[in-house]
């Protein structure tokens, strides 16, 4: 009887060891899983932080830096200009000189502002702003700026301007009907893009030979836009025409009705663009060219006007391009073509005219070995691979 008293001590004690040593090892169990789900909260909370600081960082950006170009310090500039040489000068705007540099191992060309002149100050605001976020095959890409020295720098362009070429400075060779006929087209695209920007038109105000340049495949892009306007519209149906105090731009390409009346409109656009279309055929200077270009095919005697150093124009299609530059050089904005429905396709047909025979190789070899070769080491803007990263 003892015995069996003990046996039933001994497993009642065993017993409660076990049920011991389960609660112990459940308690380990509820602390391992606490101890989990502590260090999870954890690092849930210093993602959660990381996150809103970067956040912050980034509004933070975008209200103190809300710009898409690159930031140049006054010592990158004074470097890559050789502290401005006049020996890499290239060329003078209405607001300054342009020098020809190496900034991230790429060529660029960088506009100096003139010092102590307000409107210039104004451009430069206006043109980071509106060129840091455009992008189009013939619009000149603002690759960056260094807003304390008053510089904008943009691609460069490795055969210069329009007017250079048509004029042919330096000795170069003249462009070929063909690649005129593709120019047209192109500003027309380029300004049209500028025309079509939201949520306000932009007019360029000073389109021009001039303003026109040429990379080293000869695609013309418009530059200079630095007195463009954004233009608001004025009624519901209307983006035509914007009241400004002060007519800017240069004289001979100036629409006359933006003249006396100081309303800008996009048609005042297509009036300097009529003047370009003229110069491109006949290579001449623009004062006066309209009325000889329209004397001249009242008398059946457009080839008298023609620029010379083509041989071989095609008669039909110089006529229709001569014309279509006359309607933009109309003195009234209403008597101007819609550069949307009529002017850019009537262009864009001329240009496919000029593809129907490619342009002699030889033509083209010789543009080509005008430029310098290609790095293939040298790296592609910031700005453009951005663009591209979109793009796709």
């Amino acid at each position: 009887m003892v015995y069996v008293q003990n046996q039933h001590l001994e497993a009642e004690e065993a017993l409660e060891m076990l049920r011991a040593l389960s609660e112990e090892k459940m308690e380990r169990h509820s602390d391992i899983q606490a101890a989990e789900m502590a260090k999870q909260l954890v690092k849930m909370e210093s993602q959660k932080r990381r996150l809103l600081e970067l956040q912050a960082k980034l509004g933070k950006q975008k209200m103190t830096n809300n710009v898409s170009y690159r930031r140049y310090s006054t010592e990158d500039v004074e470097e890559a200009t050789n502290g401005f040489s006049d020996a890499l000068k290239i060329g003078e705007g209405g607001y300054g000189p342009v020098y020809k540099a190496v900034l991230d191992y790429t060529f660029v060309a960088i506009k100096l502002m003139k010092s102590g002149i307000t409107q210039g100050l104004k451009q430069f605001q206006q043109e980071v702003e509106v060129l840091s976020s455009m992008r189009h095959p013939n619009m000149v890409i603002l690759l960056g700026a260094c807003p304390d020295y008053g510089c904008l720098v943009y691609e460069y362009m490795e055969n210069g301007t329009l007017e250079d070429r048509l004029f042919c400075k330096d000795n170069t060779p003249p462009l070929s009907w063909r690649a005129r006929f593709r120019i047209a087209a192109e500003i027309g695209t380029g300004l049209l893009f500028l025309h079509s920007a939201k949520p306000e038109p932009l007019v360029h105000r000073d389109l021009k030979p001039a303003n026109i340049l040429l990379d080293r495949h000869f695609t013309s892009k418009i530059s200079d836009v630095g007195l463009a306007r954004l233009v608001p519209p004025c009624g519901a149906n209307s983006v035509s025409d914007y009241h400004i105090t002060a007519a800017a731009g240069t004289f001979c390409y100036i629409d006359p009705e933006y003249q006396q009346t100081g309303m800008l409109g996009v048609k005042s656009d297509l009036y300097s663009f009529g003047v370009v279309l003229l110069q491109i055929i006949t290579a001449m200077p623009a004062m006066g060219l309209g009325h000889r270009v329209e004397t001249a095919i009242e008398n059946n005697k457009l080839s008298e006007v023609l620029d010379p150093k083509v041989s071989d124009w095609p008669e039909e299609e110089t006529l229709e391009l001569a014309k279509l530059a006359l309607q933009c050089c109309e003195m009234r904005k209403k008597d101007r073509p819609d550069l949307a429905s009529v002017l850019l396709p009537a262009l864009k047909r001329l240009r496919e005219f000029a593809r129907e025979d490619h342009e002699p190789i030889q033509d083209i070899t010789s543009q080509i070995s005008q430029c310098d070769e290609p790095d293939p080491l040298a790296p592609v803007p910031s700005s453009q691979v951005s663009f591209l990263e979109k793009w796709i």
